[in-house]
C-alpha cells in the first residue's frame, strides 16, 4: 500500500496497541463509498505510515419511529432528522494498513500496527 510523500510504510515496527490521541487532519480524508451506502475515511497511519482506509455506513433506513408506527406510538416528532454524524471527526480510527505487524496477535480482525485516534477538528 501506497503512503504519505516522503514517508515509507514501517514493515518491521512491532505490533502495539497505543492510542495517539487526537492527530492532524491533513492525514485523511473522507468520500461517498464508491457503492453510496456511506463514508470512506482514508489517510496514512500516524504510526507505521501505512496507508489506511476503514468504511463507515450510513444510518439503516426504516428504524426510525418517524412514520405511520411512531405517530401510532407517541413517538413521532415534527422536528427533522438530525444530520448524520461526520464519522472522519466523530469516530476513533484504527490502523488497517493490512499488513500483519511483527508481533501482532493472531485473533485481530484487522491487519494493523494496534495504533488508535481521532481526527482532530
Amino acid at each position: 500500500m501506497t503512503t504519505a510523500p516522503g514517508r515509507s510504510h514501517d514493515h518491521g515496527l512491532a505490533y502495539a496497541e497505543e492510542d495517539l490521541g487526537e492527530v492532524d487532519p491533513a492525514l485523511f480524508t473522507r468520500r461517498t463509498a464508491p457503492d453510496g451506502t456511506g463514508v470512506v475515511v482514508s489517510g496514512t497511519c500516524p504510526r507505521c505510515h501505512g496507508r489506511t482506509e476503514s468504511p463507515f455506513p450510513w444510518a439503516m433506513p426504516g428504524t426510525g419511529t418517524k412514520g405511520v408506527l411512531g405517530r401510532l406510538l407517541g413517538t413521532a416528532t415534527a422536528d427533522p432528522a438530525p444530520a448524520e454524524p461526520d464519522p472522519l471527526f466523530e469516530e476513533t480510527h484504527f490502523c488497517e494498513c493490512g499488513h500483519a505487524h511483527p508481533q501482532c496477535p493472531p485473533d485481530t480482525w484487522y491487519r494493523g500496527c494496534g495504533a488508535s485516534w481521532r481526527v482532530r477538528r
